[in-house]
């Protein structure tokens, strides 16, 4: 038996929606393909509804969730050929610091996922740790690392 159900499921994904896509196209660099992580992973997640443990992590549930697609789909494309022109795939969504958000997609993908978990998502150390399955000094490092590059880029 689940802690949430159904209608409690779908209240959240939607509210968590520009958060999952945000996490998804930051991996990804593509509309399509992020679109389609966040679709495989609130499919994934409604299937495996029953493991959730408590109703408070759904949140980090659900962003680990499309991590983990996200980066599958990233992986699988690496091997395909890439892009030709970013324009048409930048994402929808924009904000005040878009400009920011730009320079954020520049980075490593390895520093990029950490930078919008704890700055965009705010989530914790720790909680990123968990989402991403590195260690918490992991995370800190490749924090420390990309806000090294950003600032550089910035300067």
């Amino acid at each position: 038996m689940s802690v949430i159900g159904k209608e409690t499921f779908a209240r959240l994904v939607r509210e968590n929606m520009q958060s999952l896509y945000r996490l998804a196209f930051g991996i990804l660099h593509n509309r399509e393909d992020a679109e389609d992580a966040v679709s495989e992973s609130v499919l994934k997640a409604y299937e495996k509804l029953h493991t959730l443990k408590k109703s408070g992590s759904f949140r980090a549930w659900m962003m680990q969730i499309t991590a983990n697609e996200a980066k599958r789909i990233y992986a699988k494309n690496k091997r395909v050929s890439p892009v030709e022109n970013m324009e048409d795939h930048m994402p929808d969504f924009r904000d005040d610091y878009h400009e920011l958000w730009d320079i954020v997609m520049e980075l490593d993908i390895v520093y990029r996922e950490v930078i919008i978990l704890y700055f965009y998502e705010r989530f914790s150390i720790k909680e990123i740790g968990q989402i991403l399955h590195i260690a918490e000094g992991t995370v800190k490092s490749r924090l420390f690392r990309g806000k090294k590059q950003l600032r550089e880029w910035l300067l």
